[in-house]
Parts: C-alpha cells; structure tokens; sequence
C-alpha cells in the first residue's frame, strides 16, 4: 500500500529528475495534480531555492 502523500510534506527524492535534481535531496509538495503527479520544490541549505533554466519549481512523478 502506498503511503498517501499531502500538500506540504517532505521527501528524499528517490531518482534524479534532472541535471539540478537528483536522487537524495529534500523535496516539499506543493501541489498534487494526480495520486502519482505532484508539484515540488527543493531548498538548499541557505534557504534559496535549486533551480534549473530559470525553472524553480518541479513536476515530479511518483
């Protein structure tokens, strides 16, 4: 049984997403369109935001 995910929670990605998001970095929902679709962000320990391409949010698939 998959563990149902909410807005707001925390996770340790579990696959690289790409060149700027890779496995092993916290991640915080923001939005979740689908049971396997969600709207992320990732913060670096400064408290800034990754960001790729000028892309700072993420949509990721379970």
């Amino acid at each position: 049984m998959k563990y149902k995910i909410k807005q707001y929670d925390t996770f340790t990605l579990g696959k690289d997403v790409n060149l700027a998001i890779v496995k092993g970095m916290a991640g915080v929902v923001l939005e979740i369109w689908s049971d396997d679709s969600y709207e992320v962000e990732f913060v670096k320990p400064d408290g800034t935001n990754y960001e790729l391409n000028g892309q700072f949010i993420f949509t990721i698939d379970r």
